[in-house]
């Protein structure tokens, strides 16, 4: 994966294994990525998502239209970082408008170094990905971006998820307790 600052007008394009190609704008970091493209059909929840470590070294498209308007905070991740290996979105949203909204969602891809692409017709992507299966993608932005069959052979040179060992990557490097709060009602070991 190569990362650079942020650049939301820099031209993107992502390409599927298949050879198929859909063009758009940077979203996040600018550079190239890959992984297994998959979507997401939530509504809202994005945060959680691509804090998820279950979307680990995945693509994802979301289908919902419009993303980013409540913005980033540090109360709802479900893990310390953002997981997902790349991000596609149709319409971002131009500035977040939520009271409990800390910055926006591009700039935390950007923070954390997670390159995505916008303006794409992800409903399209996401019927291409229900017919033919999960598959590998790259997205690719500025100075990364070559001829589509220059990228189609990094896609396709990209690892594939079947045998991968994920839950090594993604656990816990040391134990940590979660402090309880509220009154005792249960003992629960785990």
């Amino acid at each position: 994966m190569t990362i650079s600052t942020r650049g939301a007008q820099a031209p993107a394009v992502l390409v599927l294994e298949d050879g198929r190609a859909f063009h758009g704008r940077a979203y996040g970091a600018v550079g190239e990525t890959f992984g297994e493209a998959v979507f997401s059909t939530g509504m809202t929840g994005y945060q959680e998502t691509l804090t998820d470590p279950s979307y680990h070294r995945q693509v994802v498209v979301m289908t919902a239209p419009h993303v980013g308007n409540t913005g980033v905070n540090d109360e709802d991740p479900e893990s310390a970082r953002i997981w997902v290996s790349g991000y596609v979105v149709r319409d971002p949203a131009r500035k977040p408008s939520n009271w409990r909204s800390q910055r926006s969602l591009d700039e935390e891809l950007v923070a954390q170094g997670v390159v995505g692409i916008s303006g794409v017709d992800t409903r399209a992507l996401t019927r291409h990905l229900r017919e033919r299966g999960a598959m590998r993608v790259g997205i690719f932005s500025g100075n990364a971006i070559a001829d589509e069959g220059t990228l189609l052979a990094k896609v396709r040179q990209a690892p594939e998820m079947t045998g991968a060992d994920l839950s090594a990557e993604v656990a816990t490097k040391e134990a940590y307790v979660v402090p309880a709060i509220g009154t005792k009602r249960f003992t629960v070991a785990a």
